[in-house]
């Protein structure tokens, strides 16, 4: 995974843009327009999903179908490859709430897995705070968390609770006609699980099973595709849709198969692809 560069400033720009940010924080006028900004991709209204896309939407694997996967494939665990959950606290839009809501239950997947009790827990938290913000009552409760603390040490049960959350949490945004947020929270997830998958494939000695885990999951990118198309209207979720799309080439220029190992340079480019649709959204 290449590394984000770090641009460094003169002592005397960081001076001055703390100067300007000091005296925008005490301008009345400058703190609307800065909240107007925040709210700017904040979702607005709701479109009717034909039946064939909300059967698609409702029927959406969770991203436990690839962290179940890649640990059947005998793929590692490596933590810093996840979002990290102190990045929780920057989203400020329900648009951008709602994709990492979906990026963090792919980690949350990712960590109870593996049975990795302490990140578990953290993810748990990240999940938590978003969907409470996106007012997802009554589904990541307290009453939730303990029991989750109860399965910390048994994966099966874990998992099998984590999963009844996601469907509780479907049928939730379902009847309270908040189909926007679940495809959300659907596009961050499945992209959160290609990433993951594709960073671990690229190091692994042996990629053959990983790859095989990527090469599944083309279907659920077409379905994920043609509910996004329900949107193609929205400019506020286009370039949600164009994101998703941009992962394409990983199914068509790269020769993955079921069964068959990919090079390592070839690898490479289906990572730098993958996580450059994933820093779209947790940027």
């Amino acid at each position: 995974m290449k590394a984000l560069t770090k641009i460094q400033t003169g002592v005397a720009l960081v001076a001055l843009i703390l100067v300007i940010a000091i005296s925008s924080c005490n301008s009345p006028v400058k703190q609307d327009e800065q909240a107007n900004a925040a709210a700017a991709d904040t979702i607005k209204k709701e479109v009717t999903l034909s039946p064939e896309s909300q059967s698609l939407l409702y029927s959406f694997p969770t991203p436990f179908e690839v962290t179940s996967m890649l640990e059947k494939a005998k793929a590692g665990f490596i933590f810093d490859i996840t979002n990290p959950p102190a990045n929780a606290g920057k989203y400020t839009t329900e648009m951008s709430k709602a994709l990492n809501l979906g990026i963090y239950s792919a980690d949350l997947s990712y960590s109870a897995t593996y049975n990795r009790t302490d990140e578990t827990n953290k993810f748990l938290a990240c999940t938590n705070k978003l969907a409470d913000e996106l007012g997802i009552a009554g589904v990541y409760d307290q009453s939730l968390l303990e029991r989750i603390k109860k399965f910390n040490n048994n994966r099966d049960s874990l998992v099998g609770l984590i999963n009844r959350v996601f469907s509780q949490t479907n049928d939730f945004l379902s009847k309270n006609n908040r189909n926007q947020i679940a495809v959300l929270i659907a596009a961050g997830g499945f992209a959160e699980g290609i990433y993951l998958a594709a960073y671990l494939g690229e190091g692994a000695k042996d990629n053959t099973k990983i790859m095989a885990v990527l090469a599944s999951q083309k279907d659920n990118h077409g379905k994920l595709l043609t509910i996004l198309n329900a949107y193609n209207a929205d400019q506020n979720m286009k370039p949600v849709a164009d994101a998703i799309a941009k992962l394409t080439p990983i199914w068509t220029n790269f020769g993955i198969e079921s069964g068959k190992k990919i090079p390592i340079q070839k690898a490479g480019g289906i990572t730098d692809l993958a996580e450059s649709v994933r820093l779209e959204f947790v940027k």
